[in-house]
Order: structure tokens, then C-alpha cells, then sequence
């Protein structure tokens, strides 16, 4: 959308929220005009019949009819006459034609409450909108001579007389300044909307338009003249600053030139140096997509903060509370670095070696025993129970760095997502010449969704990674190491109860040469 329809829309837009409250303000103001000009009538005409009434009341030795009379033959020819009504009556009658309306008799019972007046705007079917009045009328002294034989007093509430006047001149009139008013209003805001649109093409959007023109001449690689504006205002400085960018852009792709056709120069040198060297990185490209890109992103974290609190401690001016946190953050992101580079060392170790293993005849239950002993302080500080079911005489046949390294995770594993006084049991035995080794734990348990994933390099259960450190690695490198030595590692486990690991691998035939 241009600029110019943008303003149009923007200004029409504001001028209906502006106008709108103001239009509904006047309404209701010329409402009460027009009630308040029926009520000025009304008051008038009642006024009139008044003073009529009392005249003749006060004249009746020189006129013949009585005032009663009187007011009613002046209603009838008042309705033969014009548009408006009125209306004498009472709710003690004297005349049956003068019994009182829903409108009267409604009138007549707040009069009695001591009201003075009473007024009502409806519908009629033959004169449109129309505005009824009533006022009270009491007995005075002239009053006496027509009804004093019906027991009234000097005061004494007699009726009323109601007013009945159309409004549709008064809503004519209304409605012919209203039509001059929006007239007016639009013609103002036509103008004022033109105007401003004038002002912004003529202080403005031709500037802009021009400048527009070079910039895509810019896009479409066209040598283009800049246009400098002299206006003294921001244009003019919008202006420059388009020139000397553009005058940059031109300097700059003609360095970039040189230094591309360098850069080309120098691709075409390595890529040759490359292809020699191709089949020597094959293996180490292959290592670095796999391992090295997530090692690097999770030894970017402990390193800063080793790097940091170091910092801190340098600074610390022997703050003895800022030297313990750091020192104690260090310390454990030295030790999660260490254990990263020594899973990283197992992994190349897996990636590189031969498929010649090194084999050793080994004692399971000596092995678990060792890592038993080595994770005790653990096992006791959550009094977690261990049973182990192994045969003394049961003697392995495998590569021992290999295997030592599944048994210690599953091993700490187990201690690690076990719950306080919580159980361990480790069992094994050789069947048909596959080592079955099985470790249980009454831990947390793993996710239905997850247990796939945790055998992916770095994945961690969102339900430990915040409360219990570790790198991700090790299961991953168990699953590497079994697969290395021709095994299958299988998982069961229930969410919140417990986990059992079970490795079968077959046993490697001793390599005496070793």
C-alpha cells in the first residue's frame, strides 16, 4: 500500500473514533432539544388556557359560558384548527367527555403525590413522535361559583389539563441543520485530508520516488546518479547519506573483487592439496561429523565456567565464601571434563582399533567386586542395597579395557538413578559359551519415549539432566563397545519403578599371541 492511501486510511480511521463519541454526544443533545422545545411549547399553550380559563371564570356576568365549558369548546376547535391537542379533565367528573386518558389518569395520580408537572415522548399512529404534557389545576376563589357545590375548597386539587403536540417540525428543523452540519464537517475534512496529502507529495514523496528510482536501478546493477537535494531538511541528509553509501558500495565491490579473485586463487591451490590428501582424511572427516562437532558443543560449557570462576578466583582479594564457590566449580567442571575426554579417548578407540581385539581370560565377579568397592562411598550414602549373584569360578574371555567399561556405567549408572535406600542386583552366567550379564535397579526409571534415545551420543532424560550431572556419553559408548564385541544390549524398564540392563556377548576365543 502507498504512503498516500496509508495516510488516507490512517486519517479516516482516526476521524471515525474522533467523530463517532462527538455524533453520538449531539444526538443525544438534540433529543433533549426536542423534548425541551415540546415542554417550552407545551407550557406555553397550558399557560395560555390558564389565563383563559381564568378570564372568563372572572368574567362571568359579561360571558355566557362558564370556564369548563369554555376550555372545551377551545379544545375542539383547537383540534379542528391545528396540530396540537389539548385536553381538560378529572378524575371527579362533572363532563363524561372529559374522563381522562392512560396518559391523564397516570398524570393525575402523581399530582396527587404532590408532582407538578408530567411528560411523555411515543408514537402515534397518525401524527408520528409525539410530546404529551400536564400540569395540576386548584380551585381558587373564582372557581368557587361552578364548584363549590362539589365540596372543594380555596386549593383543593380539581384535574388538569394535558397538552398534546407533534414533533415532527421540531425533528424537521433538527434533521435540515443536521444535514448542514455533516455537509460542512465533510467538506473540512475533505480538505484538510487533500491538503495534508498535497503537503506530504510536495515537502516529501517526490524526494522519495526519485530516490526510490536510483535504488532500483542500484538492485538492477544500472550505474545510476544519485540526486542531492537541496532542502535543508532531512531529505537533503537522507540524500547524502544515499550517495556516500552508494559511493562505498561501488568502492568496496571492487576490493571485493581483488580479494574473491585471491580467495579463488588460493581455493584452487588447497583444493588441489586436498584431493592428494583425500583419501588419508576420509576416516577423520568421517570421526569429526560424528563425534567431534556435539564434543565441542558440550565442552563449551565447563570450560567457561572453568575459565570464568577461575577469573573470579584471581579477582576474589581473598574472599574466602567467592574462593570456596569457585574452587568447588572448578573442580567438578575439571572432573566432568576428564570424564568427557575419557569417553572421547574410548570412542576414537572404538573408531580406530582393529577388529583384532586384545582378549584376556577374566573374573567377572572380580570385576564387579572392584567397581563395588570403588562407587562404595556412593552405595552407602544412599543406603542402597546390593545382591550380587555371580559364580566365583566364572571366568570371561574379552578385550578387559572394553568390557571394564561397561561393567563400571552400568555399574555407576544403577548407584547414580537409584532412589535413597533403593536396591542393586547384579547377575551373570555362561550359557553356551555367551557371557549373560544383568544388572537391575529400583531407580527411576525411563520414559517409554525415551528408551531409544539414551542410547544416542550427548541425549539426556529431561527428568535428571538439571538434578544429576553426567555427559550423555556412556550409553552410548556400552552400546558401541557391545556392538564392537559382536553383543546385544537389551533395556526393560517401567517409569518411576525400575531398570534392567542385560548384555549377552559371545565369548572371544584367547588370542595367545597377546
Amino acid at each position: 500500500m502507498k504512503i498516500t492511501a496509508k495516510l488516507v486510511v490512517y486519517l479516516t480511521t482516526v476521524m471515525i473514533l474522533v467523530i463517532s463519541p462527538i455524533l453520538m454526544l449531539i444526538w443525544n443533545h438534540q433529543r433533549n432539544i426536542i423534548s425541551e422545545q415540546a415542554k417550552i411549547q407545551a407550557k406555553t399553550l397550558f399557560n395560555m388556557i390558564v389565563v383563559t380559563r381564568q378570564w372568563v371564570a372572572e368574567n362571568q356576568d359579561r360571558i355566557e359560558p362558564v370556564p369548563a365549558i369554555a376550555t372545551k369548546e377551545l379544545s375542539k376547535y383547537a383540534n379542528k384548527m391545528s396540530d396540537f391537542k389539548f385536553h381538560i379533565t378529572s378524575d371527579m367528573l362533572v363532563n363524561p367527555e372529559n374522563a381522562p386518558d392512560d396518559f391523564e389518569k397516570r398524570a393525575i395520580e402523581l399530582f396527587r403525590k404532590g408532582e407538578v408537572e408530567y411528560e411523555e415522548i411515543y408514537y402515534d399512529k397518525q401524527k408520528g413522535k409525539v410530546y404529551r404534557y400536564m400540569a395540576p389545576l386548584y380551585i381558587n376563589e373564582s372557581c368557587l361559583k361552578c364548584h363549590e357545590y362539589q365540596g372543594y375548597k380555596v386549593g383543593d386539587f380539581r384535574g388538569g389539563i394535558s397538552v398534546f403536540i407533534p414533533l415532527k417540525d421540531i425533528e424537521k428543523s433538527i434533521a435540515s441543520n443536521n444535514t448542514l452540519f455533516y455537509a460542512t464537517g465533510f467538506i473540512m475534512f475533505s480538505a484538510l485530508l487533500i491538503s495534508i496529502i498535497i503537503l506530504m507529495h510536495t515537502m516529501i514523496l517526490k524526494y522519495l520516488k526519485k530516490l526510490s528510482v536510483s535504488a532500483r536501478g542500484i538492485i538492477n546493477n544500472k550505474v545510476v546518479d544519485i540526486p542531492i537535494f537541496d532542502t535543508a531538511d532531512e531529505i537533503q541528509e537522507l540524500s547524502e547519506a544515499f550517495s556516500k553509501m552508494y559511493t562505498e558500495i561501488i568502492k568496496n565491490e571492487e576490493i571485493l573483487k581483488v580479494k574473491l579473485k585471491e580467495a579463488i586463487s588460493g581455493y584452487l591451490k588447497a583444493n588441489d592439496e586436498l584431493q592428494i590428501k583425500n583419501q588419508e582424511l576420509i576416516k577423520s572427516n568421517r570421526f569429526k561429523s560424528d563425534i567431534l562437532d556435539s564434543l565441542s558443543h558440550e565442552i563449551r560449557t565447563p570450560l567457561t565456567k572453568i575459565i570464568s570462576y577461575s577469573d573470579i578466583l584471581v579477582r576474589s582479594k581473598n574472599d574466602k565464601e567467592v574462593e570456596e564457590i569457585a574452587k568447588s566449580v572448578i573442580l567438578k567442571n575439571s572432573k566432568y571434563l576428564n570424564r568427557l575426554f575419557n569417553q572421547f579417548l574410548i570412542l576414537t578407540k572404538l573408531e580406530y582399533t582393529s577388529d583384532n581385539l586384545k582378549t584376556e581370560t577374566l573374573n567377572l565377579k572380580e570385576l564387579v567386586d572392584k567397581w563395588l568397592n570403588f562407587y562404595s562411598d556412593e552405595i552407602a550414602a544412599k543406603n542402597i542395597s546390593v545382591d550380587i549373584d555371580i559364580p566365583n569360578d566364572l571366568y570371561v574371555v574379552l578385550d578387559e579395557d572394553l568390557f571394564d567399561h561397561v561393567l563400571n556405567n552400568l555399574i555407576a549408572n544403577a548407584i547414580k538413578y537409584n532412589v535413597e535406600s533403593g536396591k542393586i542386583e547384579i547377575s551373570a552366567y555362561k550359557k553356551d559359551s555367551v557371557i549373560i550379564f544383568r544388572v537391575y535397579d529400583s531407580g527411576i526409571g525411563i520414559k517409554d519415549e525415551e528408551k531409544d534415545k539414551i542410547f544416542q551420543r550427548f541425549y539426556r532424560s529431561e527428568n535428571v539432566k538439571k538434578r544429576i550431572s553426567g555427559t550423555g556419553l556412556g550409553l552410548s559408548i556400552v552400546k558401541r563397545v557391545i556392538e564392537k564385541l559382536n553383543g546385544n544390549l537389551t533395556l526393560e524398564s517401567v517409569y518411576g519403578k525400575y531398570s534392567v540392563f542385560t548384555v549377552e556377548i559371545p565369548e572371544i576365543k584367547e588370542n595367545t599371541e597377546n
